[in-house]
């Protein structure tokens, strides 16, 4: 299975974004991943033809992508030189890139939500911390900002938004999403780091079971 393959298998299960998908692909069977967070820890480990490279954060056009889903980030990624390194080293060395933003995030979403399913009040916060401490344990703490703890009181129903950008804001609902991406002050806020490590564990992982079929 080559990196397009392993790539379209995925999409078709989660879904395709603009900010995530293959970079190149030297048309080689994949025989394993090595997966980072940002585009420099990958830098000066790329080597091997029959690996993914994969990088959590967007890089060179897949950063544009972002921006089409992220309408309220003003920064520039065309100003931000480095994010198109990579791409240039790896197509040098004639080795598989690829980008997994929104759609590992949405993986993590898919699985939390599941977790979550009928969580209300309080119950929410505990079941949170005990989904991240099967993957990271200790974890960073999760930041429950004064209204959501009024809500919570009040048997608050809740909605897992870590990898959804454009979610409308309705009463009653505490919404559970990426320390300073949050749209309200009803927030249960999650590490960014925490956030981007579990959610690539569970793409890596759910990679390596396609690759086995």
């Amino acid at each position: 299975m080559t990196a397009s393959e392993l790539f379209n298998n995925m999409e078709q299960s989660v879904g395709s974004y603009p900010d995530s998908g293959v970079v190149c692909d030297n048309g080689k069977k994949i025989t394993n991943i090595l997966w980072e967070i940002d585009w420099f820890m990958l830098y000066n480990v790329l080597n091997d033809k029959n690996t993914l490279y994969v990088v959590h954060h967007p890089i060179s056009n897949y950063s544009l992508g972002f921006s089409s889903i992220n309408k309220e980030d003003e920064d520039d990624p065309r100003s931000d030189v480095s994010n198109w390194l990579l791409e240039f080293r790896a197509r040098k060395l004639g080795l598989n890139l690829a980008v997994s933003h929104t759609l590992a995030d949405i993986m993590l979403e898919n699985e939390l939500r599941e977790y979550l399913d009928n969580c209300q009040g309080w119950e929410i916060v505990r079941k949170i911390d005990d989904y991240f401490d099967k993957y990271y344990s200790p974890h960073p703490s999760l930041v429950v900002n004064p209204a959501a703890k009024r809500a919570l009181d009040k048997n608050a129903r809740q909605q897992v938004v870590v990898g959804t950008y454009d979610y409308k804001v309705k009463q009653g609902i505490v919404y559970i999403d990426e320390y300073g991406m949050e749209k309200t002050k009803r927030a249960i806020l999650i590490s960014h780091s925490l956030v981007d490590m579990t959610a690539m564990t569970i793409w890596s992982r759910e990679a390596s079971k396609i690759l086995s079929m």
